[in-house]
């Protein structure tokens, strides 16, 4: 379930952040501090998006930021960071987010059920609603308990 995942020690709201490679880098943090992922991990991230562009913003205002599998993730993780303002991907047609996903895998195949239940919580219209107009944090665990 996403909120074995998604606890409050992984999930950031109100952030002022600048620029993709700062949320990328935020998110990533979190992680790190978690001791989910080292921190090579995110640089994978940047490069994710500087190799393949922003495929990753999944629904409007929302990006899943990812890196390599492989030993830079210790474990499936996932962290969610809320932003005050919106970014943009000055790079890529000024696309937009409100909020970012980092998510890291250990290898190709063992997140799979973390991803479906990323997939499920992305479809509830009330929580893309809170997480991308920085709804206040107790708002959006509460509902990420519920998945």
């Amino acid at each position: 379930m996403i909120k074995d995942y998604l606890m409050s020690d992984y999930v950031e709201t109100n952030v002022e952040i600048n620029s993709w490679q700062e949320a990328a880098t935020y998110n990533g943090n979190i992680l790190v501090k978690q001791g989910k992922v080292k921190p090579e991990f995110i640089q994978s991230m940047i490069d994710t998006v500087n190799k393949y562009g922003p495929y990753m913003i999944l629904v409007p205002k929302v990006c899943f930021f990812h890196g390599e599998p492989g030993p830079n993730v210790k474990e499936a993780c996932l962290s969610l960071t809320v932003f005050k303002n919106p970014v943009y991907f000055k790079e890529f047609n000024n696309q937009q987010i409100n909020c970012a996903f980092a998510f890291g895998a250990v290898d190709k195949d063992s997140h799979m059920e973390m991803i479906t239940n990323v997939a499920s919580i992305l479809q509830d219209e009330e929580f893309i609603t809170m997480i991308t107009n920085n709804a206040p944090k107790e708002e959006i665990m509460k509902k990420i308990a519920v998945y």
